[in-house]
């Protein structure tokens, strides 16, 4: 009988996986049993991350040239994995229509096509009105631990979900909603509506990419900039308004001018959001292809 082949490194490693699975699941149930009963003594070494710096652009020099990439414990993982597929059945009911970022049946062009259809809506107006094109400051950095927690307890999550959410942020060694705040208002009257009989919505929000509709007037400009203030002080997210720009529709000359109290570059359209190019024009074919 000719003599077994030895096993190739893929062979060799799910023939290892298969001798030591029993011990495995049972060392991922006492970890998970443990964590049920928020025992969370320890977990802090399976909440390590190996991180590594990769320099964007050939010149790097600063900390802010780098994107990190990090290697993650596997427990770790799997038990961020468990809460997320608990809670996404019931994000739908919870995260209102114009937020769109990793909610199923929702998808980065529903944005898009929201925007646009708001864009050509406004346009037809014919009245002065500014399109905010926002860019947030670290947003998956400086979210608010206790702001974030309130959140959650406003929503009815229980002490435990939260307490799950806070050993996964407290053990890890490596803010929510601005569309409620510009709701409320336009219910108080402090922006004033954008269309006199049609109900488009101010904001539109994709992960950290906000899309903002006001009136040109000092007032309403006044008003965004407040609230975009008040929402950077009670989440941390904060406006990077070198990097954000304003688009003026039907505006008078002098509205460039009071646009600069936000400190942002007036832009003209077309321009590109999402990744796409956002015009009042019927879009071409090659500017269809990216969502193609």
């Amino acid at each position: 009988m000719p003599a077994r082949k030895a096993p190739g490194p893929d062979g060799f490693i799910a023939e290892f996986v298969r001798a030591c699975w029993g011990t495995i699941r049972q060392d991922f149930l006492d970890v998970f049993q443990q964590l049920f009963e928020l025992r969370s003594r320890g977990f802090y070494k399976l909440n390590q991350a190996l991180l590594t710096l990769i320099p964007k652009r050939a010149d790097a020099n600063e900390l802010r040239d780098y994107r990190p990439i990090c290697l993650i414990h596997l427990v770790a993982k799997i038990f961020a994995k468990v809460i997320s597929l608990r809670l996404a059945p019931r994000l739908g009911g919870l995260v209102s229509p114009n937020q769109n970022a990793f909610i199923p049946a929702r998808s980065l062009h529903d944005n898009f096509v929201l925007v646009k259809q708001s864009l050509m809506l406004l346009h037809q107006l014919k009245a002065p009105q500014i399109m905010l094109k926002l860019d947030l400051t670290r947003a998956f950095d400086s979210l608010s631990w206790p702001f974030l927690f309130e959140v959650l307890g406003q929503y009815g999550f229980g002490p435990r979900f939260r307490e799950w959410i806070a050993i996964l942020l407290t053990t890890s060694s490596t803010r929510v909603t601005l569309s409620r705040l510009m709701r409320r208002a336009h219910d108080y009257r402090i922006l004033q509506p954008l269309h006199p009989r049609r109900a488009i919505p101010a904001i539109s929000l994709y992960a950290d990419d906000v899309m903002i509709f006001c009136h040109a007037t000092e007032d309403d400009v006044a008003a965004s900039k407040g609230l975009l203030a008040l929402f950077g002080q009670a989440s941390g997210l904060r406006v990077n308004y070198a990097k954000s720009s304003a688009t003026i529709l039907h505006g008078e000359p002098t509205t460039a001018e009071m646009i600069t109290q936000l400190g942002c570059p007036v832009v003209e359209l077309p321009i590109t959001y999402l990744g796409i190019p956002l015009t009042l024009r019927r879009p071409s074919a090659a500017q269809l292809q990216p969502l193609v």
